[in-house]
């Protein structure tokens, strides 16, 4: 029973220096706003300034952007059964290819397929080997599993945290039959300060030192680190009671 408290209390240590790091790199892309105009920065900017228009100019050039479109939301329902590029990636490529409007129509489409396949194949299915693909000790399995019924928060907080595995969180979810119509809100309203900062962070993405690109990644590393720290202290919170 010590050995299990110690390994726990050494991983949720882990956990808060995770989500401090995730802080400090905000931080340091803040200090950074201030210092874009220094003439060192703007010399090294400048070398590759021109390559990085030649790459935009093809990019905008890409014939059957529809196309396009329709293969990443095809995706997202792949990615609902076998995970591969992580959402973040995904959003980029298409706020790097298509206009900034229709990139985050298909994001957020894609996002709605992928927290429904899941959430319903969980719904059919149960829970499977999700909890041990989480990683997650019987306690804080408990705790998701009873805790998330009552606290819809909880939820919210899982789809704002980053490295949370969304389709095991998705057919957990499921499982439970947890009110679908509550559980798609409550996901997309997670999801969506992400999907709009990675949207601009891709539209954006030819321009790496300029404002609209730096803005989002402290926007992301910043609620990365907040909900990486809340959802580790509500569980060690949770463990110390059990």
């Amino acid at each position: 029973m010590k050995k299990h408290s110690t390994k726990e209390k050494h991983r949720h240590s882990l956990v808060n220096l995770i989500g401090v790091l995730l802080l400090i790199v905000a931080g340091v892309l803040v200090a950074l706003l201030f210092f874009m105009n220094s003439p060192q920065l703007q010399a090294w900017y400048g070398e590759y300034t021109h390559r990085l228009e030649q790459l935009e100019d093809y990019v905008l050039s890409l014939p059957g952007l529809e196309l396009i479109a329709i293969a990443v939301l095809l995706l997202y329902a792949a990615k609902s059964m076998v995970p591969f590029f992580p959402i973040s990636v995904m959003c980029i490529i298409t706020g790097a290819v298509l206009t900034m409007t229709m990139s985050f129509a298909v994001n957020f489409a894609g996002v709605v397929i992928l927290i429904s396949v899941r959430y319903w194949w969980g719904r059919r299915r149960g829970p499977g080997r999700t909890g041990k693909m989480l990683g997650f000790s019987p306690s804080i399995r408990a705790f998701l599993e009873s805790d998330s019924r009552s606290k819809p928060w909880l939820l919210f907080v899982f789809r704002l945290a980053p490295y949370f595995p969304v389709n095991s969180v998705s057919q957990i979810y499921g499982s439970m039959r947890f009110d679908f119509a509550d559980y798609a809100l409550i996901s997309l309203l997670g999801f969506l300060p992400k999907l709009i900062s990675y949207t601009i962070l891709g539209h954006n993405s030819f321009q790496p030192l300029s404002i609209p690109f730096i803005v989002p990644l402290i926007i992301i590393f910043a609620l990365s680190g907040i909900s990486v720290i809340g959802i580790n202290m509500a569980l060690e919170r949770k463990e110390k009671e059990a």
